[in-house]
């Protein structure tokens, strides 16, 4: 569940991120090739860090001798 969120904030991240800056020497073409990298490149690290942080969070809860995972 955490990667699919990592997911969703990686896309809502990359889309804000490829608005926010000037795009006025790019034709349709190179448009989709600027922001396809950007974008793929985005909702992957994105999704590992949200991975990786329940997976910590997991372990420390086990650690700790919580039964009650989320």
């Amino acid at each position: 569940m955490a990667a699919v969120l990592g997911f969703m904030t990686g896309i809502f991240v990359a889309t804000i991120r490829h608005f926010s800056h000037d795009h006025l020497g790019y034709a349709s073409a190179a448009l989709v090739e600027h922001f396809v990298p950007h974008l793929i490149a985005t909702v992957t690290a994105c999704a590992l860090v949200f991975a990786l942080a329940a997976a910590i969070r997991n372990r420390l809860k086990r650690q700790r001798g919580y039964q009650d995972f989320d």
